[in-house]
């Protein structure tokens, strides 16, 4: 990153922290299965009783923890096959055939089990060897080398690691070695040895070691369970393609924002990537290198998304095809059936069409100005009249107009604005009627919910039900409770079937789901006052530690004392015992020789006798 981009970037951040504060505010997130218009995540936040908790969710089946992600490593798919060598955890039977079914996989934790001579045709670096700096080097250093020295000539190296310089660990403002596994920025390495790399760094520490044919992935948002992957060549930005929307969307809301952070990385994402600094500021890299040239490749990024129910998984790449920009979308597990209870994805094939978004025009609209019905109907109008161009060849929308199944997408997170606006990532067929009513619902609480800031004031306290209420009149397609109850359950048994979970939707969730409204928590904060909050609860922390130090040391020293004297009692008895056992045996030798004395001369005295026996 340059002096001057950094310095850009900054400026361009500096509005977008000072407007768009937000304060702590736990939630759950339902995951909606809609579909997500290149890289808008699609989440519901549902308030209830004014507290929010994560709602827990079994959509699809989750990465086991320490199993390799298949979704990282699907760039290089073709590329795995042959022998593989994996440093890091060993996969299950599933997970393997997930990410590498063609290929040989031999594991290793810390390569200490494998012939020096033993080579690979690719190495996948999951992890790092355990090594601590000693000035001359680092665990990811060390590692690298150690990969290469095992490839075939010709092989692969593919490197999955966290960047140094992640945009959520510029948030989080840490620089504490290892605190929230942000970096040193200052180059100390954290406890385990290892310095996390910038993008920079990287490319010159592989061309370094003779590495110079590179592929380059940004996964979103971690490296983790990324939910879409940009490729560097996507960044160029060809035909108009926007990686800065893939990353907005795998952000998802700011959960960073709640526990402190300097600013909100959901919204610094757009000004990133319009600066260039997409790359340099993704949260991780997934690399392949080699001394050979690498296959071409077209892809410019690859959305896996949410997970739904298996029928419905898919795998959606960007890819360049001439001049324009493809849009292909592929079924993950052919095999199953394309339809669950009358419900059918479509998988759209479609050109990519560049523009911005209506519903990030509702969020600018909500963060600048607030909560107005008659400024939000009015975009929402905008968006009603581009569904009736599109579906209903321009009549007016009433609540039971009767509108094409393949409509159902056709939502504000899906126009792309222009003179006379594009739907796009139209992809389910729900299988029974569509009205307009059911359309109007479904698009205005997912704009609804969807909006991360909503500047505080005339919305305070606002509900989902409340905002309902006072925009479908204002649409020209006003709904009578029951009607209104009627179309959320619609959505309900819509998502349900997607997701494969049961998710109620009604009246009485719409009236406990509260709009969010944003606070000033940190707008004009004085950053030496939560300094010096920052170095008294260090102090104390420090005072806490030096107690337990010094109690733990009265206690050590307790404990010596206790064992010291259990020594000398245990000393004491089996000195007591030995002289019982020395007495035991002269009193033994005493009477044997009175038995011999006195069987050489004849019986015993009955006296002697009786004693011995113990009889009077």
């Amino acid at each position: 990153m340059t002096s001057a981009k950094y310095a850009s970037f900054v400026c361009r951040l500096t509005p977008i922290v000072s407007r768009h504060a937000t304060v702590a505010c736990p939630f759950r997130i339902l995951i909606s299965p809609s579909p997500m218009s290149y890289g808008k995540i699609r989440t519901i936040y549902c308030w209830q009783s004014g507290s929010m908790e994560r709602e827990k969710l079994a959509i699809g089946a989750p990465t086991p923890p320490g199993e390799p992600c298949a979704e990282v490593l699907h760039p290089f798919l073709p590329w795995l096959t042959g022998s593989l060598l994996l440093l890091g955890p060993r996969p299950n039977a599933e997970s393997r055939a997930r990410w590498a079914p063609a290929a040989k996989v031999f594991t290793t934790a810390d390569g200490a089990d494998l012939p020096a001579s033993t080579r690979f045709d690719a190495v996948v670096l999951l992890g790092l060897l355990s090594h601590r700096d000693d000035g001359g080097g680092c665990a990811l250093d060390a590692t690298i080398v150690w990969a290469q020295e095992r490839l075939r000539p010709g092989g692969r190296l593919i490197l999955v690691i966290a960047n140094a310089l992640s945009l959520h660990g510029l948030a989080a403002g840490s620089e504490t070695v290892g605190e929230r596994g942000f970096p040193s920025l200052e180059g100390r390495p954290r406890s385990d040895g290892a310095r996390l790399p910038t993008r920079a760094g990287l490319k010159q520490s592989l061309r370094a070691r003779g590495l110079v044919h590179q592929d380059w992935w940004f996964p979103f948002p971690d490296q983790g369970r990324p939910l879409s992957l940009i490729a560097e060549r996507g960044l160029a930005r060809p035909g108009g393609f926007d990686p800065g929307m893939l990353a907005i969307g795998a952000a998802g809301p700011d959960s960073a924002a709640s526990a402190g952070a300097l600013f909100s990385p959901r919204r610094a994402w757009a000004p990133v990537a319009d600066l260039g600094l997409t790359g340099d500021l993704a949260p991780a890299f997934a690399v392949a290198a080699s001394e050979a040239p690498l296959p071409p490749d077209d892809r410019l990024a690859i959305h896996v998304g949410l997970r739904r129910r298996p029928e419905f998984e898919r795998l959606v790449t960007f890819a360049e095809a001439g001049s324009r920009i493809a849009v292909r979308r592929a079924r993950v597990n052919p095999d199953l059936p394309a339809a669950v209870a009358g419900v059918t994805n479509l998988l759209p094939s479609e050109t990519y069409v560049p523009g911005p978004l209506w519903a990030a025009d509702l969020e600018a609209r909500l963060a600048r100005e607030g909560w107005c019905p008659d400024a939000v109907s009015a975009w929402a109008g905008t968006w009603l009249e581009a569904v009736s161009r599109g579906f209903a060849d321009g009549a007016p929308l009433g609540p039971n107009t009767i509108l094409p199944a393949r409509a159902l997408d056709a939502i504000p997170k899906n126009l792309v604005l222009g003179p006379e606006g594009t739907f796009i990532d139209l992809e389910w067929d729900l299988g029974v009627p569509l009205d307009a009513g059911h359309l109007a619902v479904r698009g205005l609480v997912n704009a609804l919910t969807d909006a991360p800031d909503w500047r505080p004031g005339g919305a305070a306290g606002l509900t989902l039900l409340d905002a309902l209420r006072a925009l479908l009149p204002r649409l020209g397609l006003a709904l009578d409770d029951a009607q209104l109850a009627d179309r959320l359950a619609r959505e309900g048994r819509f998502q349900s079937i997607v997701s494969d979970h049961v998710i109620e939707r009604g009246l009485g969730w719409a009236a406990a789901t509260r709009l969010p409204v944003v606070g000033l928590g940190r707008v004009g904060a004085d950053p030496r006052a939560a300094l010096a909050e920052a170095s008294a609860e260090i102090a104390r922390l420090r005072e806490e530690n030096a107690a337990l130090r010094a109690a733990r040391a009265v206690d050590a020293a307790a404990h010596a004392d206790t064992e010291r004297e259990s020594a000398r009692r245990t000393d004491r008895v089996i000195a007591h015992a030995a002289e019982l056992h020395r007495a035991r045996d002269h009193l033994q030798d005493a009477l044997d020789a009175r038995r011999t004395h006195f069987g050489l001369r004849g019986r015993l005295p009955l006296r002697l006798l009786r004693l011995l026996k113990g009889t009077p």
